[in-house]
């Protein structure tokens, strides 16, 4: 019987079939830009895309969702080899605002996918199953198209008026950036204006803008359920600094770290990498303790094949550390992966923003060598029932949704580096997943 609820289920169904087109499919893989940004639906189009395109050598699923019900897509490739074999997982973008990760993880599986029918690339898909997870923080990539963040979105309530988000960041002189605001007289220096707060309407009206955005406080790579909450505050300085702050209120307490856990017991592999930005680095267990691990030196060896692969394309320089002697942390991914599980597990950072460190400098900063724009001061008189107000407009505001130059090189070079990952690989007795993480 034909009703009009029948129609909107018809409706519904619809809607989904056209959410994936085979127009993107047959248009889409041969002509993806690898040098611009791309929104958060990229990722899941396109891998949709290669499903489609290449059945017999890519599934499509997701593996869990975020706060605000997205899905963690993520791609399984391998070819018809005979079992066993072996598992090297990739995840991109556990950090909002870290879209060089995502993209750079995307290119890999675009390019092991289109590139099956080579022989080097028929015989990885023959001895591995590559499963990669572009972007593990979907939200926090959304959010950070507006104003860059590494949380997720577990809704918060920051200025405690009862209401979840109530006051986001939001543009609202239309030059597509979110600045902070500062009060000082039209003709005051810098260091004399007082912060108010971020570019809002002041959605709550009391007085303070942008003071309850769309963020949730929470590190994603801190809040893994291996050494939760493990570095001190009671010592000084803080020991891991404010990691505390940023650990959510439990172990693995956000449905994206809770996703990844459980597609990696489940899906045993020998590696696992998280791509990200900030640095240009290849690190490795352990992040809470600067005490070596015992595949010390196998860590140390692959990560400088990795860097070398890397630079070889890029030009830019990296290096390579245990990561508790670049900077000390908890709860990390990778020291979960191989802490609980045994996986050998590498965070490689793709993409540092700015200039080069000038001559005599012997710091390990090693940057992209793009020059940012300069701080934006706008004074504006009049503002809100705020009197003279200034808008500060960051380089990092101003970079928002901006790839870097060279990002086609940034993504060869990371496939690079993973490919020296998969050489090494399978080493040693493998991932081992205790009994207790599989009780219901």
């Amino acid at each position: 019987m034909f009703n009009k609820k029948n129609l909107f289920v018809i409706i519904v169904l619809l809607l989904l079939m056209t959410l994936y087109t085979p127009g993107f499919a047959a248009a889409g893989l041969d002509d993806i830009d690898w040098t611009v940004y791309h929104d958060v639906d990229f990722y899941g189009q396109t891998l949709h895309a290669l499903a489609e395109n290449y059945p017999d050598i890519v599934k499509v699923y997701t593996i869990g969702h975020s706060w605000r019900e997205r899905q963690l897509w993520t791609a399984e490739i391998t070819g018809t080899g005979t079992e066993p074999k072996t598992g090297i997982y990739i995840v991109g973008n556990i950090h909002g605002g870290e879209n060089e990760g995502a993209i750079s993880a995307m290119y890999f599986a675009w390019w092991l996918v289109t590139n099956s029918e080579d022989a080097a690339v028929k015989d990885i898909l023959d001895k591995y199953i590559i499963y990669v997870t572009p972007v593990m923080n979907p939200d926090g990539y959304a959010a950070s198209a507006i104003y860059n963040t590494r949380q997720n979105l577990r809704p918060r309530d920051a200025n405690g008026d009862g209401k979840v988000f109530s006051d986001p960041y939001t543009d609202t002189n239309g030059d597509g950036f979110i600045s902070e605001i500062y009060t000082g007289a039209q003709d005051s220096k810098v260091e004399d204006r007082v912060y108010v707060g971020m570019e809002s309407p002041d959605w709550d009206k009391n007085g303070i803008p942008g003071d309850d955005p769309k963020n949730s406080g929470i590190d994603l790579n801190r809040t893994f359920d291996y050494m939760w909450n493990y570095l001190d505050v009671d010592t000084d300085p803080i020991l891991g600094e404010d990691i505390y702050k940023r650990a959510g209120p439990d172990a693995a307490s956000e449905p994206e770290v809770q996703a990844v856990q459980n597609f990696m017991i489940y899906h045993p592999v020998y590696a696992v990498l998280s791509l990200h930005t900030g640095e240009q680095s290849v690190l490795y267990p352990w992040c809470y303790t600067q005490e070596p691990t015992k595949d010390n030196d196998f860590f140390k060896g692959v990560a400088q094949k990795m860097i070398a692969a890397y630079e070889d394309v890029t030009g830019r320089p990296a290096y390579e550390k245990q990561s508790a002697h670049d900077y000390q942390t908890d709860s990390e991914m990778i020291d979960w992966a191989y802490g609980r599980l045994g996986i050998h597990a590498y965070t490689m950072e793709v993409y540092a923003p700015g200039e080069p460190a000038t001559e005599g400098d012997d710091s390990e900063t090693h940057t992209w060598g793009n020059k940012l724009p300069e701080e934006k001061w706008e004074y504006v008189g009049d503002w809100q029932g705020l009197k003279d107000v200034w808008f500060k407009t960051s380089p990092t505001a101003q970079m928002v949704r901006t790839a870097p130059p060279d990002q086609d090189k940034l993504v060869e070079g990371t496939k690079n580096a993973i490919l020296e990952l998969i050489k090494s690989e399978p080493n040693g007795d493998g991932p081992v997943v205790p009994e207790y993480l599989k009780w219901e």
